[in-house]
């Protein structure tokens, strides 16, 4: 028994808000990057569920596009976390605001 697209596309939705309220509320960078994710793995949901019951059957140049989507922002990701930890191991912090503090 299949679940209906809308389902798919309301729990996409439901993830893609969580990820904005952590880029609101969490002032730690990893979290942040957390929530990034969170948002971009929302889309690429919706972008799945939409190619999967498109009215022609299944497109597989959109699941192309998730998957490659998918291994650049994995690369993304990874260089974010490589900057985190650059950043840590100068300042010590990965509070935001005490790097912006650093900066003034």
């Amino acid at each position: 028994m299949a679940l209906s697209p809308t389902i798919y596309a309301i729990f996409a939705g439901l993830i893609f808000v969580i990820g904005i309220y952590t880029l609101a509320t969490k002032r730690n960078i990893i979290k942040q990057l957390i929530g990034v994710e969170l948002m971009i793995n929302a889309a690429h949901l919706n972008f799945v569920v939409f190619a999967v019951n498109s009215p022609g059957g299944i497109d597989p140049y959109a699941l192309a596009i998730v998957v490659l989507s998918m291994a650049a922002g994995a690369a993304v990701i990874t260089v974010g976390v490589i900057l985190v930890i650059s950043v840590y191991r100068t300042y010590g912090t990965m509070d935001l605001d005490a790097l912006r503090r650093l900066r003034r």
